[in-house]
Formats: structure tokens, C-alpha cells, sequence
């Protein structure tokens, strides 16, 4: 190449450049770019390579460590040893494969959730080299392959080999399990087991650096060099690949490439930032650090499930999404205030807003939008009528002419703007207390007169085919003016409020196919002119389901018509009285941004319309596809399960069962997952536990769900994901068990049933007991009582004896008295008659004495008294003391009866002093002391 056509080829492909940047920037919109900076993922800020898994969550290697990304939060795994993990892969079995300096291993996901690390090292280390350091690692069905520019480490899950052709490995490739090894200065290899093979014997590749070899959707090989550019391979064909950036890709060196599932191709490189390609080489978008990136060095790409792309950078990590929801767009224009109405005209896009009316260029979007001086404050609609653009205004009626503002009217309130259908060249306008003509002179709009006898506050008006004008009042129901041929005064005027639609006062008039409808945000009317009565629109209500609760209905081209209602818009097609919904937008997607009893759609197109919003404006392209069915095939995958106890005390349970069992003192549990669904969609989370749950919870940003002292039972707990189209995700389901309390667990309520069983016995045994005891106390009692009884008895019958024996004694004792005073007497008598008493009468009569005193038998009935009485005391004293004679017994029952020596002394027949012998020679036979006295000892036998 001549040094003069060098300057030409490099102006031809910056000019070629910029065209294609121009021509495909339209589709550029259509990517959206999402930075992470070491700040969020809390890690260093350069990551060497990234990959996604089955499931869709993100690795990347980073210079301190692995960082995973669920869709919901980073989290960071500090390398082992502190080493920079320069690649990652992942398995089919979702182990993680990284490598870097002198160190291979995997992370592998406990049963609680989280990733740990175990070394290869002790099988690997003794093959590398000293300054071993790999760059790449690459998972085939059965192998793990890292590669170090010296090197390739084959680990076969079991033990490594090692590949060392003797020269500089460029690059590594892995596709369809085979893998595409660059050699510096050699060429291209494939590799079988450990047997290096030649393919692609191009020179084109022999002396390039070969960074990346990667399959496209048509079974070529897609080729990348650092500065060589790129190359198409295909049946035996090597041929260059985007000729025109060959240039370019030189400057700024390819580093990495990727085709997504798509086709769209992916470069990365290292000065330049990313572009990506259709499959047909077109470019589709050139993203640098001038408009997204955070940095221009890609040192990884890859591509998940729904074709967005990853990138990691020298510094950060970047997300780019073409996946878009094309059925609406929001344009955020905060400057221009709440809009309240849209239109365009003649090239321009107009905003009626609450601060004014704006305007700007309708296919640039990147122009800022000016007012419309003389418009400022509230502008309520923007209406074209014969090319004019008409303005009702708080403060009037302008017409707006080369973006500027003329005054029509200054009647003030100015609401809706309609035409008349007799005579087209009046328009009709609703206001704040009147009714206001316009009529068009020499092609301009004038004001002309207002409806007389007629002043109220109106919302919408709209005539019927009977040349009645409906006149909506913004409170309290709804007027029928029946006007005259000229529209210029009233003949007669109904009111319809609450004794027809009850207390529903939000009610609006509209046309549909020709037709007036009332709506009140519950059920729609029209009018029957038949009978002159307002009645339920019975066949629209059914047709429309739940819109038939619209409270604002709005023409668009080829019947056409737009539904606003609580719960969402939506676009019907009426015709030849059949209804079809072409789409609905639910609500919630622009909930917090309507501006709620005001909300106003202008038809661009049958099928495309401006929603005004109070912060800007969103294109609806009811046409389109939306990405509601994304999520509904996905799942919240758990992350962690922690319970808490009383105490404060965490515990993680494990993530690998679906039966998760908790104790009854740590019922509190928290649940967290991952969602790695990136379709740019607003995602909220719910859960709901069956039998404890009336309906799904509150919605959440994050699938986190804490369920605090859950009550003793089996449950199941469901968690979903919905997005604001309100479909949702598949729902994941687990079974809950919370344990009971140990005092209501079946061993306590055995516990329980035997301690209650043992009360009961023990309950019984007392009471029982108590009443034995009672009936032994009332039994001793009465036995008590009977031996009192008894003892009184036999005290009475001893007292008795006792009385008959000292009575008998006292009758012996008194006769013995008696017979010795008669012996006495008869011994006086002796003496005084001498032998005039004949001695044989004198021993007669004293011999008969004697035997009566010493009478054994008055001894013998004593006896019987005295042994009744004293309970055998003789007896017992016999055997005792066997040496006592006859006389001392005698003379111890007559102690016994305490009987003094003189009451003693008639009853032995001797004297006093007799007695008191015998009593001497008694206590010697009894064995007592000196000091012992013997009636007290007789008495004590």
C-alpha cells in the first residue's frame, strides 16, 4: 500500500464507522447499560473473567477473590491465600473452577447455602512450573482444562495431566467439547487426551495472536485476533470477517469475542471498549466509557438465557441488555411538569402541562423541550382542528401558530374541546361555568358566543345522534341539553344523577361507534332513546370483563378505543358489534406516575398512542411484544435459611430439602433468595403460608421473608416473584414443621398422663387413706367409747364388788366384833358365877363361838369377792411368792383393801399387836427394804 492512499483508507473507515454508528443509533436506544463498581460488589475493581451458570447466576474472577451475583445482591468470596483468581468456569454440577497464580481449585455450595473452596494444589502442584500462572479455564463434559501460557492442566476430576508443547499458548477455545488451542508461531491445534493436532493451516493464523475462537449459529467458526482482526472459518474456508474494521480492531486490539444465542457478536478490546454485530456483520451498537462503560478494557464476555451480555472490565462490571419491553416506553421529562394532555402537529410533539405548554421536534428525542410563552400555567388539552392547534387553558382558549401562543377566548377553565356535528364549523368547550362556541372565519378559530341559561361546572360534553348535548358535571351527575337547529339556545335541559346511578357522581360521557356511554368506574350506560332513560350498556359490560369499570374511554383511528379504569388501559377493536381486546397494560406499570382522575391517552396510530404522565409521557405500541412471559418459567432459588431464637441466637438450616424443620424456641424465620431473572423489569416478592396466611403477603424488593414466632404445626410456605404486568413466577414450595414445645411434645403428655395417672393414685390412695383412717378414728372412737363404756361397766360392777366385798368384810369384822365381845362376856359371866355356870355349857358355848369367828367360809366367800375385784391379785401373788402361807395371804388381801391393823385384827382372830408382827414377818417373806412401805408395795401388785 502506497504512503498517499494510506490517509484515504483511514478517513474511509472512520467515515464508514461513523455511518454505521448513525445508521444503526436507533436500534442503540434499545440497549440498556448497568454499571457495578467495586463499591457494590464490595471487591477489588478489576475482574479478570465472567461466566453465568445453568441457572443464571454470575461469576466473576476478580483480583481479590470470586463474586457471585443471584440477581439480587454481590457476594464476595475472598480468594484462598490471597491470591488473584484470573478465570472462572462452572460445571454441570454448578461446582466453580477458578484459577490464577500457582493455585487451581473449585467452590462447591454447602447445604447451607454457601460457597467454599477446596484446593486442588495437592494433586496439581507437583507439575507446575516456578512461575506458573493461568489465564484460562474451560469445562468440557469429563474435564476441566486450565491454561497457563506455558501450559494446559488436564484434571479429569480425579487426578491431572499436563500439556507442554514448548512454546507460548496464546489462547484457549472450548467448542462443542472440543478444544481450539492458538501456539504462538505455530498455528492452530486441537487436543485429543493429551495429543496436540494441526488444524487450520492458514498463514493468516500462523503468526497472529489468536485470542478467541467461538462458534456461530450457522456452524462457522467466528476467529479473533489482537490485530489482525476477524475471521470467518467455514468448510475449509478461512476468509476476513468485517474487512472495514479491520482498522479499527487493529488500534484497539481485540481481546475478547462471543456470539450470543441470538447471533449477535460480541467484541471486547482492550483500548476501545465493546461493539456488537448482527450475524450479518451490521453493528449494532459501540459502547466505550465515552457513553456507558465504565472502562475500555474487556478482559471477559459471556451471554445469558435472555442474550444480554456481561462484561468484565479493568475496572468494574457492566450489564448490557438489548431485551426490551418494545410495548411501551417511558420519556421522563420532570422539566415540563405533569402532563395532562398530547398531541402532533405539523412535525412537533406539544405537552399540555400544569406549568404551561411545551413543545419540541417529535422524532428528536435527544431535544429539550421549550414552552410556549403566553401558555404558562395549567393547560388542560391540546386539540388539532382544521390544522390549527387549538389550547384550553386555565386561563382561555389559544390558538398556538408557529410555536406561538394567540388568544381565542379568555372565558377561563377552559376542560374539553369537541366539534360540532351539525355544523363543522363550530367547536364546542366545556369550562369551569360555561359552555363556549368557536366558530371558524377565514380558516381561523374565533370565539363566538356562550350556551345561555347554562352555567355549570363541565367536564366532557358530547352530542348523541339526536342533536342532544351531554354535559357531564365534575361532582354530581350528568345534563341533557336538548339544544335548537341553530345550537344556540337551550329548548331542554334533564338531569340524571343519583336516583339512576346511585351514588356514583364520577361520571363521564363518551362515544363509542356513534353511540353515548356514561361511565362511573363501575359499570358502564348509555342512553335509550326509545323511553328517554339512562340503562346499564349490558353488552358492553360483558364484552369489556373488568374495563367494563373504565371511568375514561378515548377514540382512536379505525374503531379503535382506549379503556382507562382503575386496575389498567387498555386497546379494544370494535366492529360490526364484535369487541376484541388487542392489548392490555395493567396498571401498576404506571401507577405511581398517573395522574390519577385526570389521565388522557392521545392516539398516534390505531395501535400506538401517548399516555401522559406526571413526570413526562410513555409511547404505548399495543403491537409490540412485552416481556410479561419471561418470568413466568423461572423460580426463586433459596438461598439460606436462618432461624432465631429468644435469645438472639442465629442458626442456618440447611438449603438442600424442601422439608425444613424448626424447633419451637427458634420459630423465627428468615428466608432469603435469589432471582437471577435481568430483564430490566421492576420485580416484587411475595410469600404466603398456608394455614396461617389469608392471602399473599405485602410485596417486597427483595426476596428476603422473615415469619416471626410461627405457632407449633405443619405448613406450607410459598414464595413467588411477579412483575407489573402481574404475572408471576413459578411458585417454589416448602413444608414447614415447627416443632412443639417440649411441654407439648407426645413424651411430655406421656409425662403428663402418667404424673396424672400417679396423682389420680396418689389422690385415691389418700383419700382412700383419709377415709380408712376416718373410719379406724371413728371405729377407735366407738371402740373407745365402748371401752369407756366397758370400763365404766366393769368400774361400776368393781365398785359394786368392791362395796359387796367391803360390805361383807364389815359384816365379818362386825360379827367377829361381836362373837369375841360375847366370848368376852361369857368369860365375865364364868367368872362372876363360878360353878353356878357348869362348865359343860361354858365350853359349849365358847367352842361355838370360836367356830363362828374362825368360819372358813366367810374366808371362802371374801375370797370370791375380793379375786373379782382385784383381777386374780391372789393368785398372781402365789405365784410370785410361793412361801406365803395361808394367813399372810389373808393378811395381804386386807392390805390390799387398805385396811388399817386394827380393822385387820378381828378379822385374824389376834390382837393389834399380832397383826403388827405378822406384818413384820410378811414384808421379811416379800423381801422389802426398810424404807419400802407395804401396803404401798401390795397396793402397786
Amino acid at each position: 500500500m502506497c504512503e498517499n492512499s494510506r490517509p484515504k483508507l483511514l478517513l474511509l473507515v472512520a467515515f464508514i464507522a461513523l455511518a454505521e454508528v448513525f445508521i444503526y443509533s436507533q436500534q442503540q436506544t434499545h440497549l440498556s447499560i448497568q454499571n457495578f463498581n467495586k463499591q457494590e460488589y464490595n471487591a477489588e475493581s478489576q475482574n479478570w473473567s465472567i461466566t453465568v451458570n445453568q441457572e443464571g447466576y454470575i461469576y466473576a474472577a476478580n483480583n481479590a477473590g470470586l463474586l457471585e451475583f443471584d440477581g439480587i445482591e454481590w457476594i464476595f468470596y475472598p480468594a484462598p491465600n490471597g491470591t488473584v483468581i484470573r478465570s472462572v468456569a462452572v460445571d454441570s454440577q454448578g461446582r466453580v473452577f477458578t484459577s490464577g497464580y500457582r493455585e487451581i481449585g473449585y467452590w462447591e455450595r454447602d447445604i447451607f447455602g454457601n460457597l467454599n473452596y477446596q484446593s486442588l494444589n495437592q494433586k496439581a502442584e507437583a507439575l507446575f512450573s516456578p512461575n506458573e500462572e493461568f489465564w484460562t479455564t474451560l469445562i468440557t463434559d469429563n474435564r476441566v482444562y486450565f491454561h497457563s501460557f506455558s501450559s494446559i492442566f488436564i484434571y479429569d476430576y480425579d487426578s491431572f495431566k499436563v500439556v507442554r508443547p514448548d512454546a507460548m499458548i496464546s489462547s484457549v477455545s472450548e467448542i462443542e467439547n472440543q478444544l481450539y488451542i492458538h501456539i504462538s508461531q505455530r498455528g492452530m491445534y486441537t487436543l485429543e487426551d493429551t495429543v496436540l493436532t494441526p488444524i487450520l493451516p492458514f498463514p493468516q493464523l500462523m503468526n497472529a495472536h489468536v485470542y478467541f475462537v467461538t462458534s456461530n449459529n450457522d456452524g462457522s467458526l467466528l476467529i479473533g485476533t489482537e490485530s489482525s482482526g476477524l475471521f470467518i472459518y467455514k468448510e475449509n474456508d478461512l476468509r476476513p470477517f468485517l474487512v472495514e474494521w479491520k482498522e479499527y480492531f487493529s488500534k484497539y486490539k481485540i481481546n475478547r469475542g462471543a456470539v450470543s444465542n441470538n447471533g449477535n457478536i460480541i467484541i471486547g478490546t482492550l483500548l476501545g471498549g465493546v461493539l456488537i454485530f448482527d450475524k450479518k456483520g451490521n453493528l449494532l451498537s459501540h459502547i466505550n466509557n465515552t457513553n456507558g462503560l465504565q472502562n475500555n478494557t474487556v478482559l471477559g464476555i459471556d451471554c445469558d438465557a435472555e442474550n444480554n451480555i456481561w462484561l468484565s472490565l479493568d475496572k468494574g462490571l457492566d450489564f448490557l441488555s438489548f431485551t426490551k419491553d418494545s410495548s411501551y416506553t417511558f420519556y421522563q421529562h420532570d422539566e415540563v411538569g405533569a402532563v395532562y394532555a398530547a398531541t402532533i402537529h405539523m412535525g412537533y410533539l406539544y405537552l399540555s402541562t400544569n406549568q404551561g405548554v411545551f413543545y419540541r421536534k417529535w422524532k428528536n428525542e435527544n431535544e429539550r423541550f421549550r414552552i410556549i410563552q403566553g401558555t404558562q400555567g395549567q393547560a388542560w388539552s391540546c386539540d388539532v382542528y382544521e390544522d390549527q392547534l387549538i389550547v384550553s387553558h386555565n386561563a382561555g382558549c389559544f390558538r398556538i401558530k408557529d410555536n406561538i401562543a394567540e388568544e381565542i377566548s379568555a372565558v377561563p377553565g377552559g376542560f374539553n374541546l369537541i366539534m360540532d356535528p351539525v355544523n363543522k364549523d363550530f367547536l364546542i368547550q366545556s369550562t369551569y361555568s360555561n359552555i363556549v362556541f368557536y366558530e371558524n372565519v377565514y380558516s381561523n378559530w374565533q370565539y363566538s358566543y356562550q350556551l345561555p341559561g347554562f352555567n355549570d361546572l363541565i367536564r366532557y360534553i358530547e352530542f348523541d345522534h339526536h342533536n342532544n348535548l351531554w354535559a357531564t358535571h365534575m361532582h354530581r351527575g350528568i345534563y341533557k341539553l336538548h339544544l335548537n337547529d341553530s345550537h344556540d339556545s337551550i329548548i331542554n335541559s334533564q338531569y340524571f344523577g343519583d336516583s339512576i346511578f346511585g351514588q356514583e357522581f364520577d361520571i363521564q360521557v363518551f362515544t363509542i361507534e356513534n353511540r353515548i356511554v356514561f361511565t362511573t368506574g363501575r359499570k358502564i350506560y348509555t342512553y335509550n332513546d326509545l323511553d328517554n332513560s339512562i340503562i346499564l350498556f349490558e353488552s358492553l359490560n360483558d364484552s369489556l370483563g373488568k374495563f367494563a369499570e373504565s371511568h375514561r374511554v378515548i377514540a382512536a383511528p379505525d374503531h379503535h378505543y382506549w379503556f382507562i379504569s382503575k386496575s389498567g388501559i387498555a386497546l379494544f377493536r370494535f366492529f360490526n358489534n364484535c369487541y376484541e381486546k388487542i392489548k392490555e397494560y395493567p396498571i401498576e406499570l404506571f401507577k405511581d406516575h398517573l395522574i390519577m382522575g385526570y389521565e388522557n391517552i392521545y392516539p398516534i396510530n390505531s395501535k400506538e398512542a401517548i399516555l401522559c404522565l406526571d413526570n413526562g409521557y410513555a409511547i404505548l405500541r399495543a403491537d409490540e411484544p412485552d416481556l410479561s412471559g419471561l418470568i413466568k418459567d423461572r423460580k426463586l432459588y433459596v438461598k439460606n435459611i436462618e432461624t432465631k431464637g429468644p435469645a438472639g441466637k442465629n442458626e442456618y438450616l440447611p438449603i438442600d430439602q424442601n422439608n425444613i424443620r424448626v424447633p419451637f424456641k427458634k420459630r423465627n424465620l428468615t428466608m432469603s433468595f435469589a432471582f437471577p431473572l435481568y430483564s430490566g423489569e421492576e420485580l416484587e416478592f411475595q410469600s404466603y403460608i398456608e394455614g396461617l396466611d389469608v392471602q399473599w403477603s405485602t410485596p417486597l424488593d427483595k426476596p428476603i421473608f422473615s415469619f416471626d414466632r410461627i405457632p407449633p404445626g405443619e405448613y406450607q410456605i410459598r414464595v413467588r416473584a411477579f412483575n407489573k404486568w402481574n404475572m408471576a413466577s413459578i411458585n417454589d414450595q416448602f413444608t414447614l414443621h415447627v416443632a412443639s414445645p417440649w411441654y407439648l411434645t407426645k413424651v411430655s403428655f406421656l409425662v403428663y398422663a402418667s404424673v396424672i395417672g400417679f396423682l389420680l393414685l396418689g389422690v385415691r390412695y389418700y383419700f382412700i387413706r383419709r377415709i380408712r383412717n376416718r373410719e379406724r378414728r371413728i371405729r377407735d372412737g366407738k371402740e373407745k367409747e365402748l371401752i369407756k363404756l366397758r370400763n365404766e361397766k366393769l368400774n361400776a360392777e368393781l365398785s359394786f364388788r368392791s362395796q359387796e366385798l367391803a360390805n361383807s368384810t364389815m359384816s365379818i369384822i362386825k360379827k367377829n366384833e361381836f362373837l369375841m365381845n360375847l366370848k368376852e362376856t361369857v368369860k365375865r359371866q364364868k367368872d362372876d358365877l363360878g360353878t353356878r355356870y357348869p362348865d359343860k355349857y361354858f365350853y359349849q358355848l365358847t367352842k361355838k363361838i370360836d367356830n363362828n369367828i374362825s368360819s372358813m367360809d366367810d374366808w371362802k366367800v371374801f375370797e370370791f369377792h375380793f379375786e373379782k375385784a382385784h383381777e386374780k391379785f391372789l393368785q398372781k401373788l402365789r405365784q410370785k411368792y410361793p412361801d406365803l402361807n395361808h394367813g399372810d395371804l389373808r393378811l395381804c388381801a386386807y392390805l390390799r383393801m387398805n385396811l388399817t391393823s386394827k380393822e385387820i385384827a378381828p378379822l385374824l382372830r389376834i390382837s393389834v399387836r399380832g397383826v403388827e408382827n405378822h406384818r413384820y414377818k410378811l414384808r421379811k417373806k416379800l423381801n422389802l427394804k426398810p424404807d419400802e412401805n407395804l401396803t404401798d408395795f401390795i397396793m402397786a401388785i
